[in-house]
């Protein structure tokens, strides 16, 4: 979307085709509400009251608190919020990558099955078929030293045997620590899996990459950044995941490659029937991909509600202050407002609400107990004394 037509939606110009679009109305999901609305279907993906908190030498840091939502099918969500709000952390928590001092409580439900109750092997057949994750550098996901064709065919191979590519833990004591050179260096070899290649193109063109004979032939650093990064969302889709974690996927990627990426994300939603949680601190990358967009801070969800009414009726004050900070227009010469102060300690205990020593309307009964998160309209959510 054009600056320009940002301007539009901050404005509160009704945009075409939003609430008639050809997949039906835009949903508007409660996050704990048992009859899903969405015109899609069934709910996918169910998070309760999920807590997060990282032993750090300076103490516990409560990264995620009493997180709560539900993903449908097919279901194009964005998780927004600037840097340390929990975003990544909450992704990392759904698929099992969390790192050993996270200690996590609540409850992640993927068809009905609690994924923090599964072991090594549970979360080995979930990861892949069930979930995928994206990450934001793709140059530090791929094996530089082997072909693009070699890592696709891997992992169609993985998928064929029913087995799941297993993670390497070098760290000290980590179950991969004691692997001697030799086991090393075989891992790192090629494996030229010719059988697999016809499978292995026929993805590469589902990602929009042109002359995929020849791209398979080459390694990682001889692409571009927007080309290694459909090979990672080839990578992830191969598995048919039913839902995907795209954790900043476009970062890096110029304005023209971001748009194709972000493109080609949405209408795989249809092809692949996958439904989409990205990660992204760029309102303008949410607005034009996602049904619906959670705003985050500090680890807890400030308002929850369809990409519509986020921008053109937001209703938390750190929501309305994220919109004032994106440029209204290509051309316009006004300053950028931008949010004082920073997110607060979170090894810290924080009473009232976490946004109130930044917040304009600020009142004492905002740090008296912590803050509810209330359906302010149907399928619109919002933390704030405001409401009450």
């Amino acid at each position: 979307m054009s600056q320009a037509s940002l301007h539009l939606v901050k404005e509160g110009t009704k945009i075409r085709n939003w609430k008639n679009s050809p997949k039906g109305i835009i949903r508007q999901i409660s996050p704990l509400t048992p009859q899903m609305q969405r015109t899609e279907g069934q709910e996918l993906l169910r998070v309760e009251d999920l807590s997060l908190s990282y032993q750090t030498t300076g103490g516990m840091a409560r990264a995620l608190e009493n997180v709560n939502l539900t993903l449908s099918k097919k279901e194009f969500v964005a998780i927004v919020g600037e840097s340390g709000a929990g975003k990544s952390t909450l992704a990392l928590a759904i698929i099992g990558l969390l790192p050993r001092n996270a200690k996590p409580d609540g409850q992640i439900y993927l068809r009905g099955n609690n994924l923090l109750k599964l072991n090594d092997k549970g979360w080995e057949n979930v990861r892949g078929t069930e979930i995928g994750m994206i990450f934001q550098e793709p140059l530090t996901s791929l094996n530089p030293i082997e072909k693009v064709g070699d890592q696709l065919s891997e992992t169609l191979s993985q998928n064929s045997n029913g087995k799941k590519v297993k993670a390497y833990d070098y760290s000290p004591g980590g179950s991969s620590s004691s692997m001697t050179i030799s086991d090393r260096i075989t891992m790192l070899l090629p494996r030229r899996e010719g059988k697999f290649l016809p499978e292995v193109h026929e993805w590469l063109r589902k990602v929009r990459i042109p002359d995929p004979e020849s791209v398979a032939q080459r390694y990682p650093f001889q692409l571009s950044g927007g080309m290694m990064q459909r090979v990672m969302i080839a990578m992830a889709l191969s598995q048919r995941p039913s839902l995907l974690l795209a954790d900043e996927p476009t970062t890096a990627l110029d304005v023209t490659t971001q748009a194709q990426i972000l493109k080609l994300m949405k209408n795989l939603i249809d092809e692949q029937e996958t439904a989409i949680i990205l990660v992204t601190h760029d309102l303008g990358v949410a607005v034009q991909v996602a049904d619906r967009i959670i705003v985050m801070y500090a680890g807890e969800i400030m308002e929850d509600g369809s990409t519509e009414n986020i921008f053109t009726n937001a209703l938390h004050p750190y929501t309305k202050a994220l919109l004032k900070c994106y440029p209204k227009s290509a051309k316009s010469k006004e300053r950028l407002e931008t949010i004082p102060g920073s997110i607060p300690d979170l090894r810290q205990e924080i009473k009232g609400c976490k946004f109130a020593d930044r917040c304009a309307y600020v009142s004492n009964v905002c740090r008296a107990d912590k803050i509810k998160l209330v359906e302010v309209e149907e399928g619109h959510f919002a933390r704030c004394t405001l409401f009450y």
